[in-house]
């Protein structure tokens, strides 16, 4: 049985995949919680990677590994942070960002 052909590019695609499951090791979490930033890190270096390579010279492979290492532990310090808001604080917030925006005033409501 003869295996398939992977596209040209995968295994620097991988690397990004590799990178983010490396760095399972070293972030705190529940299983699922880790897995997800795994896969988030894996996206984000699936599509950032090529940019990144080209700014830096680096070869693409070594980017990707680099953007899904530290790119899961960018979404797990945002994962922390957003289960420490508030919702009501960001409702306040963001209310307050769209009287700006549309120039009316609390009292106008």
């Amino acid at each position: 049985m003869e295996l398939p052909e992977l596209p040209d590019g995968w295994p620097t695609k991988l690397a990004g995949l590799a990178g983010s499951f490396v760095s399972m090791g070293f972030v705190k979490g529940t299983v699922p919680a880790r897995i997800f930033m795994a896969i988030s890190g894996a996206l984000l270096s699936f599509y950032c990677s090529p940019f990144v390579s080209a700014q830096t010279g680096l070869p693409e492979g070594g980017t990707g590994f680099l953007v899904g290492l530290f790119g899961m532990a960018v979404v797990s310090k945002l994962w922390e942070s957003m289960s420490t808001w508030e919702v009501q604080e960001l409702w306040q917030i963001a209310m307050a960002w769209l009287r700006r925006l549309t120039g009316t005033r609390k009292e106008d409501q």
